[in-house]
């Protein structure tokens, strides 16, 4: 399975706990050219090295935050089949291609951010 997505540095702007930074980044991994995938939330738990519970948390706060979408529904299997899949999981493209959030990210920086080296105009 070829990765067409790689996790973008405005990630780390995210403040994200590092469980939901592993489950987007398996999540990311998932993804094919249409942006979505469906793993169980058992296969992400497995993947990630938390429990089930936790890794139901962690979608749940990624969707709140609108970074991925959840839907039930169905999927076309290994072999072409169409099967149920408990749950199909979307980056929200305007999330994903505007660059995590970029507008929001300048607009953190603007209030937060500490005042940019003199010599280079790099925030410290």
């Amino acid at each position: 399975m070829t990765n067409f997505f790689m996790v973008p540095n405005e990630v780390f702007d995210l403040n994200l706990k590092p469980h939901e930074f592993s489950v987007l980044c398996y999540i990311l991994k998932c993804c094919d050219k249409t942006k979505t995938c469906y793993p169980s939330i058992m296969t992400i738990a497995n993947a990630c090295s938390i429990s089930e519970n936790t890794a139901r948390k962690c979608v749940n706060n990624l969707c709140e935050r609108n970074i991925i979408s959840k839907s039930g529904g169905f999927a076309v299997g290994k072999f072409g089949k169409i099967q149920p899949a408990p749950y199909i999981f979307s980056l929200n493209s305007d999330f994903y291609d505007i660059g995590f959030c970029r507008d929001n990210l300048v607009e953190h920086y603007a209030n937060n951010a500490p005042a940019p080296c003199t010599q280079c105009s790099t925030p410290l």
